[in-house]
């Protein structure tokens, strides 16, 4: 049964992978935005935006770009990035400032990892699938745990009828008997 078990315990913790992948390994960050494989951060501490369905736009500013990144539903969040110093702070304040370029960089990578969300998900239903067959296949094969059962049974009836196990009792109780009537115990 031990086969069974671990494919069992196998698919199922792929099966819930697939089902629900989190937001998977980080892949870049640019600022306080970070990229998931399964989803993005506005923010370390911000909340999490899936990526199936997501949308980046770069939009330019006079001192800052900003990428909008909108979920299927209208909702989102927006990444600030700076390109020109703020007159209205200390220069002393040292704020890192981010090229065009790296910022649209940053919206195509969205955009790649979105549409790969996007394939994933469009498989998922034929790899839970897959899994579920692989699974009830595992389930239906026996025939290795029916083997294992049989040669246990086969040893324990041999060791049960071995006639030298009889002889070897034998000698064991006559021995303890010997031992006892020179010990007292």
């Amino acid at each position: 049964m031990r086969s069974t078990n671990s494919a069992s315990a196998g698919w199922s913790g792929r099966s819930r992978s697939l089902q629900n992948p989190g937001q998977g390994t980080k892949l870049a960050h640019l600022g306080g935005l970070v990229l998931y494989e399964h989803a993005v951060a506005a923010s370390p501490e911000g909340r999490l935006l899936p990526l199936h369905g997501l949308r980046a736009r770069f939009d330019r500013g006079d001192r800052v770009h900003s990428l909008c990144l909108t979920k299927p539903d209208g909702g989102g969040d927006r990444a600030k990035f700076p390109h020109r110093p703020d007159p209205a702070t200390s220069s002393q304040d040292s704020v890192r400032l981010f090229d065009e370029e790296e910022v649209r960089d940053f919206e195509m990578k969205i955009n790649e990892a979105a549409a790969q969300e996007k394939a994933f998900r469009a498989g998922l239903a034929e790899q839970l699938a897959g899994k579920q067959e692989e699974l009830a296949g595992a389930r239906k094969d026996t025939t290795r745990l029916t083997a294992a059962e049989q040669s246990h049974t086969d040893v324990r009836d041999h060791n049960r009828t071995d006639p030298r196990r009889q002889k070897a009792l034998a000698n064991l109780t006559a021995t303890r008997s010997q031992w006892q009537d020179t010990t007292g115990r």
